[in-house]
């Protein structure tokens, strides 16, 4: 019974839950999902079929359409070669399709104005069915994920990519911010992606720091007794924008185990200008149901992003200790 509890992340039924706030309880769940060889087969499978699900969910959607299937099949059908002949280059091109219109936007931004390792766009189109994501077409880096090889990293080329990643992060902090801007938001000045900030994702953008912390109450104003003294402290401070990669996590770092080269940093759809203590926020806080990153977010992370301990306890504070809903992140837009 305990490889099945184990295998299914099933929950011990001789642990007593039920003293636990529910956002401690769903932490619980992902820690066992993490472990279980099920959930992480499902996972993988979920992101290997993707390409197919949608191309497959576009051929659907046409015939479900009535008047419009003859011709959406036609428009339909070529659409799907076309990204099967893709999946057939992936060893050169990868295809993601992502939330919102600003990734590619905010590769090419960063590409253009520092040394950051990271994937080319060779191009990216709106999707022909889903009015709200990009595809965006991109070179493919071969490389280790960093989450997988951590475990098995020396101490030694453990520094050398911290030191690399302290050099990234420090170029992005470095950019200029544009004349006059205040606005919390993606390079292209539209929402951000960000489920630290909503429960759904997509939110912004904001018109400054004060409008981004309402948000992170729950709307609710900085004199509610909920809030302790150092939520209270954080939230009435004003930190400097600067550019913030948002999901600096290993899993979307790629690195050449051999030589402790970082290959790429992936995943840019949750970047733009926030607040200068945010990163540190999110790297901290947002990493803590994965304990094999203990190490990481503990050790590495202040070595590598500017402290601000503080603010980030304030940020736990609101995540598990105001009592503000069921969910750890705000589920109402400001």
């Amino acid at each position: 019974m305990d490889f099945v509890r184990w295998f299914f992340a099933l929950p011990d039924p001789t642990v007593d839950l039920s003293g636990l706030h529910i956002s401690e309880q769903l932490v619980q769940r992902s820690l066992r999902r993490q472990r279980s060889p099920f959930w992480r087969a499902v996972n993988s499978a979920r992101a290997t079929l993707t390409l197919w699900y949608y191309a497959l969910e576009g051929l659907w959607a046409s015939f479900w359409h009535g008047a419009n299937a003859i011709i959406s099949v036609f428009y339909e059908i070529p659409l799907f070669w076309f990204f099967a002949l893709l999946a057939s280059l992936g060893r050169w091109v990868y295809v993601k399709y992502t939330h919102g219109r600003g990734e590619a936007a905010t590769m090419q931004f960063a590409a253009s104005r520092t040394s950051i390792p990271l994937p080319r766009v060779w191009f990216s189109f709106r999707h022909p069915l889903r009015r709200d994501c990009e595809v965006i077409l991109m070179s493919r880096h071969t490389g280790t994920v960093l989450s997988d090889a951590w475990p098995r990293l020396s101490g030694e080329k453990k520094d050398i990519i911290t030191d690399q990643l302290r050099g990234f992060i420090s170029q992005l902090r470095s950019l200029p911010v544009p004349d006059g801007q205040t606005d919390i938001c993606s390079v292209t000045g539209g929402p951000i992606r960000c489920f630290r900030l909503h429960a759904d994702g997509t939110t912004g953008p904001f018109r400054d720091e004060a409008h981004m912390n309402q948000q992170l109450r729950h709307l609710h104003p900085l004199s509610d007794s909920r809030f302790p003294d150092i939520v209270r402290r954080a939230h009435s401070r004003k930190h400097p924008l600067v550019f913030t990669h948002n999901d600096f996590f290993p899993r979307n770092i790629l690195i050449n185990e051999d030589s402790g080269m970082v290959v790429a940093v992936l995943d840019w759809e949750s970047a733009g200008w926030f607040p200068s203590h945010w990163e540190y926020c999110k790297c901290i806080n947002w990493g803590t149901w994965n304990m094999e990153e203990e190490e990481w977010r503990t050790t590495y992370v202040p070595m590598m992003v500017p402290i601000f301990e503080e603010e980030a306890e304030a940020d736990r504070a609101l995540m598990y200790e105001c009592d503000l809903g069921i969910y750890l992140s705000p589920y109402v837009h400001a």
